[in-house]
């Protein structure tokens, strides 16, 4: 089939370095390995770099089945911001141009929440050409603009979410098949347009595509690079944005800094808060290990005993990424959301949600993140059920069921 899937912001396989691949990455992928003609389209910037692929529209096929076409996108400073609204907009018009000049059709639309501006353009424009269309939330956009700001400047901002709360809810309610990454997720996406219960809405997690575990050497030498010896190691990698709190591991990290066994490694960019970034660097047991590689962050995993995420209380994620990534390499963890989390764990024994003591939450963890058998547990049952092969193995059979649909 020819698969048309439109998804901005994510790494894509030209990007340089060691980069992971991402939802649309990975199912972009598993779609070209089935042998479907895959297009995927994206933009010219970098929205975890903050920079430009490239000053033009470009197209790239890394591999076969596979066309990236990029557009030359606006760019913007700041995560939330009018800026990112206004390239998401340009993003979703030039995709717009780019589709209603094609000679060539698809026989199935895929795309996500976020973003609003280009879920709204793609199954706007496949619901006048009879196309089906498959709309997976990620986020819950823009539901979260407004509740991350504090009670007071709420009722400001709800006029300029407004545009985008009515993209969501038309896009929802007119995919042909509704994609959650939870079942909550599932479930606001139904609630957002309007639709009943349908048999093509699904629950597909964002799986993981893990690196080869690294063994025991390559372990003890990561170890020693970092200077920590046979110290326990509680881990964080991710970005410093305004959803971790940062500040909350810090007060952990001082709180246990007495215990000589413990060595908290915090990986991401931390040159974005500098305040932050020297606080950190000024206690013993603490390593700032900056930006790692996809193969570090495997090496960081698996070197941990502990994988933290530290969220703020106003926090849209509900089962984020790195809840997969931890697992992946069987390090135990512990999460300040509540909620979906929390029953994730109770189903899986991957973790805890803690609330706000991790200072209290990280010892009496240690008998659980440190069990050899518990641990292979974890890695075994992450191969079985949220690996990249099982989880988009499954998502392109759905897709090719929806695309038969489609054509009846």
């Amino acid at each position: 089939m020819n698969i048309w899937l439109v998804r901005d912001l994510e790494p894509i396989p030209i990007d340089p370095g060691d980069r992971r691949l991402m939802r649309a990455g990975m199912l972009a992928e598993a779609l070209a390995r089935r042998g479907h003609a895959t297009t995927w389209f994206t933009s010219s910037f970098d929205h975890y770099q903050k920079r430009h692929r490239t000053d033009r529209d470009r197209t790239f096929t890394p591999e076969p089945n596979l066309t990236i076409e990029v557009f030359r996108g606006r760019g913007y400073r700041r995560n939330v911001s009018l800026g990112r609204i206004a390239h998401n907009s340009g993003f979703a018009e030039r995709w717009r141009r780019f589709a209603e000049g094609s000679a060539v059709l698809p026989d199935v639309l895929v795309t996500d929440i976020p973003t609003t501006e280009a879920a709204d353009a793609v199954v706007r424009f496949a619901a006048a050409r009879g196309i089906p269309t498959v709309l997976s939330i990620r986020d819950l956009w823009p539901d979260f603009f407004v509740d991350y700001l504090p009670a007071p400047l709420r009722p400001l901002a709800r006029p300029f979410v407004a545009p985008l709360d009515r993209q969501a809810r038309y896009a929802a309610g007119h995919a042909t098949s509704l994609l959650g990454i939870s079942d909550d997720y599932l479930d606001w996406g139904r609630a957002k347009g309007a639709r009943p219960a349908n048999e093509l809405d699904r629950v597909f997690p964002l799986g993981y595509a893990a690196r080869q575990r690294p063994d025991a050497d390559a372990i003890a030498a990561f170890r020693d690079k970092l200077g920590l010896g046979d110290k326990t190691i509680i881990g964080f990698v991710g970005s410093w944005g305004r959803t971790y709190d940062l500040e909350l591991v810090r007060s952990a990290a001082a709180s246990l800094a007495p215990r000589g066994d413990l060595a908290f490694v915090i990986a991401g960019d931390k040159d974005t808060q500098p305040a932050l970034r020297d606080a950190l660097g000024r206690l013993p047991n603490v390593v700032l290990a900056g930006w790692l590689s996809a193969d570090e962050i495997a090496l960081l995993a698996s070197a941990s005993a502990i994988g933290l995420l530290p969220y703020q209380p106003n926090a849209p994620q509900g089962l984020p990424n790195k809840v997969f990534e931890y697992m992946a390499y069987g390090a135990y963890q512990l999460a300040t959301l509540e909620g979906e989390i929390a029953r994730f764990y109770t189903e899986t024994g991957a973790g805890q949600a803690v609330g706000r003591d991790l200072a209290a939450a990280i010892p009496a963890a240690l008998p659980l993140a440190l069990d050899p058998q518990r641990r292979a547990a974890r890695i075994a049952r992450f191969e079985r059920l949220y690996s990249a092969d099982a989880v988009y193995g499954e998502m392109v059979d759905h897709i090719e069921r929806v695309a038969g649909i489609g054509r009846l």
